[in-house]
């Protein structure tokens, strides 16, 4: 242990940050994000056990919905990017107008969006999924709109709870992650459980859930942490320089994640001529699997905050130096994640409620992703963020989105339809994925025409 902290200490400590800061940051994001995705699944098994026609709803429609929620989730994302290299910087000023200007944006784009696919939700599921069963169809209908409706308050806890990550305060960020999964895992059990609401409790409790974070953010932000003296007034107020770095640093993102979640749709028309039994194998294999991910969503978030405020410092050597050393042991953590949940399979498909028929799917698909992972998964987007922490966002962008028609339009299709692999064909060309962002953002990463983008 000693021997391994040591090494920790030198591969991590610099005059910007020490081991021991970042262990704590850590540690608190990874809670964070395990209360995310823990919650997550939970609320997915409570949906399976609905039926599985509603599991397969509740599949077809995370894409659609996904589309919207990462447009403004980007730009909050890139809000909290710009946050954080004002704090380096030391402008206190620059950071309360990015706060306020951040929340008030993602807010006006989740309005208008939601509203867009609340409106045309029967049109867009029958669309998209023709050749679904009726009930899915209805049930994806009504779970669209319900989560539409969510947007609105969620945008607003996206928002602050991405500035406090960024600003080092993860305490925050944890606390507020809990309050919200937790409400949304309550209301879930009442609901869905107590009340027998179906696919309909599930919507509902994500709107109630987030109506209650969106309070206690704003509570939190303009009150109990308020160090910056933000002010209500902020989220109206639009300066250029800051709306410009907001922009630059999110909408390449928000463009990505809009690509990519194109290329998802596409992957769902073909996975759709797939059986519902397949399809909620997917879903459930894609849930359980979130809880891997616990550890590298913790290290990309890091990433953002450590590399942002050093990139904001002028420290261009250190930003780098941080993103390739997080990548090392971000390999070494991915691995004990892959080795200590992967023997837990079979517990939790127990709590999915799994029918004998999917699971050896769901064996096979998670051991593809549990080689892969630690192989390729933070090479992956740890580098990216460290690209995009620099405003080389476009860049990442096309990577991403070439790595997905490349891999899960293409190669899935061959492999799951055109070859007869079925779901494991999916997975892997998720890892092809995984493998070709990697190679090419390391590429980018050593030289030097990242720097300097914005």
């Amino acid at each position: 242990m000693k021997r391994i902290r040591k090494l920790l200490d030198d591969l991590l400590t610099t005059d910007q940050f020490t081991y021991p800061e970042l262990k704590k940051m850590f540690l608190t994001l990874l809670l964070d994000q395990f209360f995310i995705f823990f919650i997550g699944v939970l609320s997915t098994i409570l949906v399976s056990r609905v039926g599985e026609a509603a599991m397969a709803a509740v599949s077809l429609v995370g894409t659609v919905n996904g589309m919207v929620s990462l447009m403004f989730t980007s730009l909050a994302t890139g809000g909290a990017i710009a946050v954080s290299r004002a704090k380096g910087r030391g402008d206190a000023g620059e950071i309360k107008r990015a706060i306020g200007e951040v929340t008030g944006v993602c807010f006006v784009v989740a309005l208008v969006l939601g509203t867009v696919l609340f409106v045309g939700a029967d049109a867009v599921v029958n669309l998209l999924y023709p050749d679904v069963e009726p009930l899915v169809t209805d049930y994806a209908v009504r779970y669209m709109r319900m989560m539409c409706i969510s947007f609105l308050p969620f945008s607003v806890f996206n928002a602050i709870f991405n500035i406090f990550r960024n600003l080092g305060d993860t305490r925050s960020s944890l606390f507020l992650t809990i309050v919200i999964n937790v409400s949304h895992l309550l209301l879930s059990l009442l609901f869905i459980n107590g009340l027998g609401m179906g696919v309909m409790g599930s919507g509902l409790s994500y709107i109630v859930a987030r109506l209650i974070g969106m309070v206690l953010a704003l509570i939190w932000i303009l009150r109990v942490h308020n160090t910056y003296g933000v002010r209500l007034s902020f989220f109206f107020h639009f300066s250029p320089q800051v709306t410009r770095d907001i922009f630059s640093l999110g909408m390449p993102l928000a463009v990505e994640s809009l690509l990519l979640q194109g290329g998802m749709l596409i992957v769902n028309i073909y996975l759709a001529k797939l059986s519902t039994m397949e399809m909620a194998a997917h879903a459930r294999a894609n849930s359980i699997l979130s809880l891997y991910n616990t550890t590298a969503g913790a290290l990309t978030a890091l990433t953002s905050t450590v590399c942002g405020q050093c990139y904001g410092a002028r420290r261009y050597d250190l930003t780098r130096a941080y993103g390739k050393n997080l990548i090392k042991v971000g390999r070494f953590l991915m691995l004990a994640t892959s080795l200590i949940l992967y023997p837990l399979t079979p517990l939790l498909m127990l709590l999915y409620n799994v029918p004998a028929e999917s699971m050896r799917m769901i064996y096979i698909s998670l051991a593809i992703a549990a080689v892969g992972m630690p192989l390729f998964s933070c090479d992956s987007n740890i580098t990216a963020m460290v690209l995009r922490v620099a405003g080389d966002g476009v860049y990442t962008g096309a990577c991403a989105v070439i790595a997905l028609a490349l891999g899960r339009c293409v190669l899935g299709y061959v492999l799951t339809i055109t070859l007869g692999l079925g779901v494991p064909g999916i997975w892997i060309a998720l890892v092809f994925e995984w493998v070709l962002r990697a190679v090419v953002q390391h590429v980018r990463l050593r030289g030097e025409a990242w720097l300097h983008q914005t």
